[in-house]
C-alpha cells in the first residue's frame, strides 16, 4: 500500500502557498491569457506568368528559353519533365529557336540522358524526335560528339532501365545523322559486345564495373537492343551512295571500297586492260568522271577512288570528328569481323532459342519471329561486310549456322495468313538468299577441302536459287538449264513483295550470279526478266529493273578490270534472253509515255547503249527496232490514219536520247526518218530539240 505521507503531499500541492521573493518577478495567475505574438516576412519571387515579357519569345505559359533552362536542374523530376514540355512548346511557337539556340538546348538537355526518372528521359527523346529532324547535318556536327559520349554512358550505366533507353536515343540519330554516327564506331560498339554478349560477369566488389543482364533476359528488351545494333552497324558499314544507288553493287569504285580493298587493288581496278580510246572498255562504267582516265595520261590512277560515294564511305570507322582523318574500308571489314567474333555466340543462341517456332510449324507474329529476322540482318550486314567477296570455308561456325539454318528454308515455305508474319518471313528469305550467295561466292574462290561440305553447298544453292526465282515470279520444273528441258512457268508474286524487298534482293541476285555456274547464272538471268516483263508500268521497280539488265549488257561488251569477278553471258541461250527483252525496249517505251518518266528514261538510256557499244542484236533485229522507234513519232494506221506517238509528250531529255538512238544507227531507215518530219511538223519541239535533231540527222 502506497505510504499516507505521499497521498498528503500530492493533496498538499494543489493548494500550495507561492511565497513571494524580492527581486523577482511576480508570476502570473494560471488563468491569466497570453497575448504575446511574433511576426514573420514572407518572400514571394516574381512569377513569370504575371511578368512582362513582350520584348522575349516565350512559350504558352510565359516562360522563355532562360527560364525553362533554369528548371532543367531542378531537384524534381515532375519540374524537369515539364521544363522539356515548355522547351518543346516554346520550339514550336518559335522555330528559328532551333537554329539561333541550337547548342545552348543540346548542351542544357544532353544530361538529361542518364536521368534516374523514366518519364524525364521519355520527354527527352519526344524533345529531341520533334526538332532534330529539322536541324542540317552541318549544323549537327559540331554537337554530335558530345551526344555520344553521354549515349555510351547511358548504354554502360549501371542501370537497366537508362541502359535500354540509351538505345533509342541512339537510333534517333542513326535515323538523323547516319554518316555523322558512324565516325564514331569505336566507342559505340564496345557498348553493344557488353549488352549482348552472352558471358555473365559475376559480382566483384573490388571492380568499378558492374555489369547486370537481368533486363536483357526479356524477348521484348533484346529486340530493342537488336534492332539498335541493326541500325547502326547498317550505318556504320553502308555508304550513303549506297543507299542513293540502288545499284552499287555493279559500280566499279563503290564495288572495290565496299570490299575493303586497299588503294592499290582499288587502283587496279580503276584502270581497265586496254589503253585503246576505241575499246568499248573506256566505257564500262559510264558515272566515272571521264572515260578517258583509264589512259592514266595525267596520274588519275594515283587519285581516291573515282567517286563521291566511295569517299563517302572511307570515312567511316573513325572517331574523328568531321574534318579529320577518316579510315578505309579495311578498317570496317576488320571492325566488322570483329563485331562478328563478339556477337556470333549471342545471335546463335538467340537463334536456337527462338527457331525453334519453324519446326513446330506454328508461325506467330510474337517476339521469337522478331529475334530470327534481327539475327539474320544483323549476320546478313556483317557477313557482307566481313566477308563481301565470300566467306570462307574454313570458318566452321558461320558454316555451322548456315547448316542449322537450312533445316527450317525457306521459311515459312507456303504459309498464308497474317500479313505481318508473311512480310517477316519474306525478308527473313531474302537476307538468307544472301548468307548462301556469300557462302557459294566464297567456295568458288576458295578449294573446299571437304567432300561433305562440297555437296552441302551445292544443295543449299539450287535450293536458294529455285527460291529465289519463285520469288521473282517463276516456277521452274525439269532440268535447271535454259533451252534444254526447263519448265517455267509463270506464278504469282507475293503482294507483300514491295520495291523495297527488290532493291535487296537485286544484290542477291548479282552474287549468285557471280558465284555460280553459267546454267544457274542463266536462270536467274530468266527470271530478272521475267520479273521485269511483269512489273506494272507505274512501278519504281520497272525503271530498276531496266538499269540492271542495262549494266549486264554493259558487263559483256565491255572490258572488265582485273580484280572484279562477272557473271559470263556469252551463252547463246543468255544472248537469246537479253535480245528478246532488247527487242521489246520500244514498244515498252512507247507504253510508258509519261506516266514513269523514271523508267521512260532507263528505257531510252538501255536502247542508247545497245546502239552505241554492243553488238547484242543482229542487223534484222536492228531493223525492227528502226520500225519500233518510228511508233514513238508517228505511224500511219490504216482506216485512222496517221497515230502520233508518245513522242511530243516525253521532258527534253528523253527526247534528246531518243534522237540519239536514231543517230546511232548504221543506216536509219526511210520509214523512220519520215516519221520524224511528220511529226515535227504535225507537233513542233522546242528551239533546242529542233536544232539538236538537225545537227545528228544531217537535215
Amino acid at each position: 500500500m502506497p505510504k499516507t505521507s505521499k497521498k498528503k503531499q500530492k493533496k498538499a500541492e494543489d493548494f500550495k502557498k507561492v511565497k513571494l521573493k524580492v527581486g523577482k518577478k511576480k508570476a502570473p495567475p494560471s488563468n491569466a491569457t497570453d497575448t504575446s505574438f511574433t511576426a514573420k516576412s514572407i518572400v514571394l519571387a516574381d512569377q513569370s506568368i504575371t511578368t512582362d515579357k513582350g520584348n522575349q519569345l516565350t512559350n504558352s505559359r510565359n516562360l522563355s528559353l532562360k527560364d525553362v533552362f533554369s528548371q532543367l536542374r531542378h531537384y524534381s523530376a515532375i519540374t524537369r519533365k515539364e521544363a522539356l514540355a515548355g522547351m518543346s512548346d516554346i520550339l514550336s511557337l518559335h522555330p528559328q529557336l532551333i537554329y539561333s539556340e541550337l547548342g545552348p538546348i543540346i548542351e542544357g538537355t544532353v544530361r538529361l540522358i542518364v536521368d534516374d526518372e523514366p518519364v524525364v528521359r521519355k520527354s527527352l527523346l519526344q524533345l529531341y524526335g520533334s526538332f532534330l529532324h529539322q536541324v542540317p547535318v552541318r549544323d549537327l556536327m559540331p554537337f554530335i560528339q558530345l551526344l555520344v559520349v553521354f549515349i555510351c554512358s547511358a548504354m554502360s550505366h549501371i542501370l537497366e532501365d537508362i541502359r535500354a533507353d540509351a538505345v533509342k536515343f541512339l537510333d534517333l540519330l542513326v535515323e538523323v545523322a547516319p554518316e555523322a554516327i558512324a565516325q564514331f564506331s569505336s566507342r559505340i560498339l564496345p557498348n553493344f559486345y557488353s549488352l549482348l554478349e552472352t558471358n555473365t560477369q559475376t559480382f566483384d566488389k573490388k571492380s568499378v564495373e558492374i555489369k547486370s543482364r537481368t533486363m536483357l533476359l526479356t524477348q521484348g528488351n533484346r529486340v530493342v537492343i537488336m534492332r539498335s545494333c541493326y541500325n547502326y552497324l547498317k550505318a556504320y558499314t553502308q555508304s550513303q551512295s549506297d543507299y542513293n544507288n540502288p545499284l552499287w553493287f555493279m559500280d566499279k569504285a563503290s564495288y572495290a571500297v565496299n570490299r575493303g580493298w586497299s588503294a592499290a587493288a582499288a587502283g587496279a581496278a580503276n584502270r581497265h586492260i586496254s589503253c585503246n580510246p576505241t575499246d568499248a572498255g573506256l566505257y564500262f562504267f559510264p558515272d566515272d568522271p571521264s572515260p578517258f582516265t583509264a589512259l592514266d595520261l595525267f596520274g588519275e590512277s594515283v587519285r581516291k577512288i573515282g567517286s563521291s560515294g566511295a569517299k563517302d564511305s572511307t570515312q567511316h570507322g573513325s572517331d574523328t570528328p568531321t574534318g579529320g582523318a577518316g579510315t578505309t574500308g579495311t578498317s570496317v571489314m576488320v571492325q566488322s569481323r570483329e563485331a562478328l567474333v563478339r556477337l556470333f555466340p549471342f545471335l546463335q543462341a538467340t537463334w536456337m532459342e527462338a527457331s525453334t517456332m519453324f519446326g513446330a510449324g506454328q508461325v506467330v507474329a510474337d517476339k521469337s519471329l522478331e529475334l530470327c529476322v534481327f539475327v539474320v540482318r544483323i549476320l546478313q550486314v556483317l557477313w557482307r561486310s566481313a566477308y563481301a567477296d565470300g566467306v570462307p570455308p574454313d570458318e566452321m561456325g558461320l558454316i555451322g549456322f548456315l547448316r542449322q539454318s537450312m533445316v527450317y528454308f525457306p521459311f515459312g515455305d507456303g504459309y498464308e495468313g497474317h500479313a505481318e508474319v508473311e512480310e517477316a518471313l519474306l525478308s527473313l528469305n531474302i537476307k538468307l538468299y544472301e548468307l548462301i550467295a556469300l557462302v557459294q561466292l566464297g567456295a568458288s574462290k576458295h578449294n573446299v577441302t571437304s567432300p561433305v561440305l562440297e555437296t552441302e553447298m551445292s544443295k543449299w544453292t539450287k535450293r536458294a536459287i529455285k527460291a529465289m526465282v519463285q520469288t521473282l515470279g517463276m516456277s521452274i520444273k525439269g532440268q535447271s538449264k535454259i533451252g534444254s528441258g526447263t519448265q517455267a512457268q509463270q506464278v504469282a508474286v507475293s503482294m507483300h513483295f514491295r520495291h523495297e524487298h527488290f532493291v535487296v534482293l537485286l544484290p542477291v541476285v548479282w552474287q549468285m550470279m557471280c558465284g555460280t555456274d553459267k546454267e544457274d547464272a542463266e536462270l536467274l538471268l530468266a527470271a530478272v526478266i521475267h520479273y521485269t516483263n511483269a512489273c506494272p508500268l507505274a512501278s519504281a521497280s520497272k525503271a530498276l529493273c531496266t538499269r540492271f539488265l542495262t549494266k549486264v549488257i554493259e558487263t559483256q561488251w565491255s572490258r572488265s578490270p582485273v580484280s572484279l569477278k562477272m557473271p559470263d553471258f556469252s551463252t547463246q541461250e543468255a544472248r537469246g534472253l537479253l535480245a528478246k527483252w532488247a527487242a521489246g525496249l520500244p514498244k515498252l517505251l512507247w507504253q510508258l509515255r509519261n506516266q514513269n518518266i523514271d523508267a521512260s528514261l532507263a528505257v531510252s538510256e538501255a536502247l542508247r547503249l545497245i546502239h552505241q557499244r554492243t553488238e547484242l542484236l543482229d542487223s534484222t533485229a536492228r531493223a525492227g527496232l528502226q520500225a519500233g522507234l518510228a511508233t514513238l513519232f508517228c505511224v500511219n494506221v490504216p482506216e485512222r490514219g496517221i497515230v502520233y506517238g508518245p513522242f511530243k509528250q516525253y521532258p527534253p531529255d528523253i527526247q534528246r536520247t531518243v534522237l540519239e538512238i536514231v543517230s546511232y544507227s548504221t543506216v536509219p531507215s526511210k520509214t523512220l526518218l519520215q516519221a520524224i518530219q511528220v511529226c515535227f511538223a504535225e507537233n513542233p519541239p522546242a528551239d533546242q530539240i529542233r536544232v539538236f535533231a538537225e545537227e545528228i540527222l544531217g537535215w
